[in-house]
Order: C-alpha cells, then structure tokens, then sequence
C-alpha cells in the first residue's frame, strides 16, 4: 500500500522527518506519536503535499516524485486535522463541492455526497449551514469529504480530536466500518492511544520525526515485551537473589514469584542463567504489556 526508503523532509534547517524507512500493508495503520513526532507531516509528504529533501517512497503503487503523484489524490482521501469548513454553505453543498474537486463530474458528486453524508449519520442535517453544526458533526463532514470520491486509501489525521468520550466512539466506529464495509484502506493519525488499539491492525511509532517502531499490534507486544513472571523450585539464597541482577531488573517480589524485566527480551536467557547459578526455573511466564508501556518504551529505548 505504502512504502518509503530513507525519507527526509525539512521545514529550512528543521528536520521534521529523519531518514524513514517503512513498508505499509492493507488494513488500518495506526500512526501514533506525541505531538510534534511528525504524524502530519508523514501524512501531508505522502499525498504530495510536501517535498522530501532525500528519499523515495511509493503509494498505491506510484513514485512520490512521479509525474503520476499530481493524480495520486484523485485515489486518496484525507481528512485534515485542523477544520477549515466554510461556516455559511451546508455540508451537502460542501461534500459535493469536494467531490468535484476530486475529479467527480459535478452529477455524480451530488450523488455521492448523498450517500456519504448518510455513511457518517448526517442525512438529516445535511441541508444546514455548518455553522450549527457540534463538534462532532463538523468531523463527520470532514471524514465524508475524504470519503466522497470513493478513495482507495483514506488518512485520517486526529479524527477524534475535540470529541467528548461518546462523540470518540462513534467516530472510531465510523473508522472501523471504512475498512470493514467499504474495503478503504486507512492510515490512522494520533496521540490517543486508545484509539489506535481500538482501530488498528498495525502500529507506527515516531518521535522527533524518527521511526520507533513498526509491525502488527500483536508482533510490537512480542518484539518489545521484555517482563516476564519467575518461580524457582526452591527459594533463591542471597548470592542467587544478587546474581538476578544481571538477567533483569526486578520490578517485584512476592512470595517466590519475580516480575522481572529482562534486559535481553530473549525468553532462553533465564533458563540459562538458572542453570548457571545451580537454580531450577519452574515456572516462566509472559506479561503482556499494555500498550501504553509498548508504547513507552519504544520512545525511551528507539525499538526500531
């Protein structure tokens, strides 16, 4: 769907993307990083928007540096972060108008405009002036805008953002229903984590423009999950119990049972150690780590 190979983008003497490399399948991809990280600008140098100062990249199959990549948003949707509605026209109107702006013929953005203002929920509100419209109303037209030329990929930057926790859900359920109903490939921007983990079947991870981490949800876990629950067979003496230093930091103990980080994420290792101190290990068991500490520690330790 998306790939890159050593993209740098720069405002002036700013990098705001260092060096990215990164293949993207279909699905929905979740785009998570603190503000600043360089989400929007990924975002906005894939839709052409924005020029790399190095690197090469390709989206649904065509060079970013193409003749070809002035048409590439005739097959691309993207709902902006930041709303730029006009107050005094009505969604119908607007939806329509970006259907043209599309490359729709203006009957068939009419049409269309129909069908995805009832996709997000608007169809009775479709005829008012924006101006009226809540919070949550004026993303939905945003995400009908991005949807109205029938794109092949949507990226959606901050969908949620504003939204109260009702407003969030129905928004994320909107998402999730672009991918399911309409086969539409997502790339999901946001500093929310549980938006991402409620929506994305992958995960990228930026900070300071720099690629963390990258993969499935489920292979994040694993490559970055380094805690792990020991029980020994019989208590460890104290030269034993300062010897596990040099496995893991204990982050606590009770009544036998170590919750230990590894420093070395290979699951062997404490087999190893046990038998190299004289310990029998009879019990080795995963924590699963939240996203949030996933999360983390990609930003502390750069997993990528």
């Amino acid at each position: 769907m998306i790939s890159f190979h050593d993209l740098e983008v720069r405002y002036g003497p700013t990098v705001a993307l260092d060096h990215l490399s990164l293949e993207l399948t279909d699905g929905v991809v979740g785009l998570l990083g603190p503000n600043g990280s360089g989400k929007s600008t990924l975002l906005k140098t894939l839709l052409g928007l924005l020029k790399p100062a190095k690197g090469e990249g390709q989206v649904l199959g065509v060079a970013l540096n193409s003749p070809e990549a002035a048409h590439l948003r005739a097959r691309i949707g993207y709902m902006p972060e930041y709303d730029a509605l006009i107050e005094d026209v009505s969604a119908y109107d607007q939806v329509a108008f970006w259907g043209e702006l599309s490359g729709l013929d203006a009957a068939s953005a009419r049409d269309r405009a129909h069908e995805v203002l009832y996709f997000v929920g608007l169809d009775e509100a479709r005829y008012r002036h924006v101006s009226g419209y809540s919070t949550g109303m004026r993303q939905r037209v945003k995400l009908a805008q991005a949807l109205v030329h029938s794109p092949e990929l949507v990226f959606l930057d901050e969908p949620t953002n504003g939204l109260d926790p009702d407003g969030r859900r129905r928004m994320l359920a909107l998402v999730m229903r672009v991918r399911t109903e309409l086969g539409t490939g997502v790339i999901l921007a946001s500093h929310l984590l549980e938006d991402v983990e409620r929506c994305a079947d992958q995960l990228v991870i930026l900070d300071q423009g720099r690629l963390k981490a990258a993969g499935s949800m489920a292979s994040l876990r694993r490559m970055l999950a380094k805690r792990f629950e020991l029980r020994f067979l019989d208590p460890l003496n104290e030269t034993q119990r300062a010897q596990l230093e040099t496995l893991g930091q204990v982050r606590a103990e009770h009544q036998g049972l170590f919750d230990l980080e590894l420093h070395d994420a290979d699951p062997r290792k404490p087999f190893q150690w046990a038998e190299s101190v004289g310990a029998v290990l009879v019990q080795l068991t995963p924590r699963h780590d939240r996203l949030d500490e996933v999360l983390i520690r990609a930003l502390h330790e750069g997993s990528h």
